[in-house]
């Protein structure tokens, strides 16, 4: 899609951005991502607020596929263990838990190779009229 060029987590031609891809699976989507050191937060983490990007794009790409176009409203992030490592690929994961009129619920998780949880997040996203 035109409008997903530049964006920060998916867009191609974002020479900065994650460049993230994701599969549509049976319920939800997927990801999978090397995080390198130009995402680093504290040496050999991944930066928080990059992690958070990663559950969210999850999570709109989920509605996206499965409700159409939204915004996030509401984002919830919650880090597990020692934090996201530089260097180690991880799986992204995404899925809707609810609707209600406008109103799309998801939740997301980075897993690292081992299938430990790393990081969780929880949304709300506002469906975009028209789109």
């Amino acid at each position: 899609m035109p409008y997903e060029a530049y964006c920060f987590a998916c867009g191609k031609q974002n020479p900065i951005g994650l460049q993230l891809e994701f599969e549509r699976l049976e319920r939800g989507v997927r990801a999978r991502f090397v995080p390198t050191e130009v995402y680093q937060g504290y040496p050999g983490l991944m930066h928080g607020g990059l992690v958070a990007t990663l559950l969210d794009e999850a999570m709109a790409h989920a509605v996206l596929h499965a409700e159409g176009l939204a915004v996030t409203g509401e984002l919830k992030v919650r880090m597990r263990g020692q934090g996201v490592p530089i260097g180690a690929p991880v799986l992204v994961r995404g899925r809707v838990t609810g609707r209600r009129g406008r109103l799309v619920w998801a939740e997301a998780e980075v897993r690292d190779e081992q299938e430990r949880i790393l990081a969780q997040g929880q949304g709300k996203f506002m469906l975009v009229p028209g789109a």
